[in-house]
């Protein structure tokens, strides 16, 4: 009865939560970064600093935007689960899993296919996605009034827009130099 308290928000917290958990999913992202940025001065410190703030403050906007009532828990399943097979790929074989990957996975015959379900990636679903997707259900949601509900999430797409907006303005030649001479790094993002 106490852990059934214990899981209930408001729908701006349930927002932010999914916004933390799904930028602390993209880690290794945010590693790849930071090993790329040369941290040789102050300006380059700050820089690697911004790149979970910048991820935070996106998926903050996206979830603001899709995290409907009647969709949100389904779509978070599905999202957690597929990252968390995405990021058992990128872990264990350092592959980069993009929509050529992917197209070729349901290309494949069913016997080819059977050789990627492994028991290690069973597990990895099972605690990373499973566990998580369990968790993210049993949260319930309390419902607010639906002018103030919609003011946060306005408030909530705005605020991560203008974060994304103040770094860009500042680092914005660092992003692009990042991602031209890195393409692949967007790959990593689930």
């Amino acid at each position: 009865m106490e852990i059934n308290k214990r899981l209930r928000c408001n729908d701006s917290r349930f927002n932010l939560c999914c916004a933390l958990f799904f930028t602390l999913i993209n880690s290794l992202f945010i590693k790849r970064a930071w090993d790329i940025i040369a941290a040789d001065s102050f300006h380059s410190w700050i820089f690697a600093i911004s790149v979970p703030v910048v991820l935070f403050s996106a998926w903050l906007s996206l979830f603001n935007l899709i995290n409907f009532p009647w969709i949100r828990k389904p779509l978070l399943v599905i999202l957690v689960m597929g990252c968390a097979a995405n990021n058992y790929f990128m872990f264990t074989c350092g592959a980069v899993i993009d929509s050529h990957i992917v197209s070729s996975v349901f290309e494949t015959d069913s016997h080819n296919a059977s050789g990627l379900i492994t028991p290690p990636l069973l597990l990895w679903i099972g605690l990373a996605g499973l566990v998580s997707a369990l968790f993210l259900s049993a949260i319930k949601i309390q419902a607010s009034r639906w002018w103030y509900t919609l003011l946060i999430r306005l408030v909530g797409v705005l605020a991560g827009l203008l974060i994304i907006i103040l770094v860009a303005s500042v680092f914005y030649s660092d992003y692009a130099s990042l991602f031209i001479s890195h393409k692949n790094i967007v790959k990593i993002l689930p």
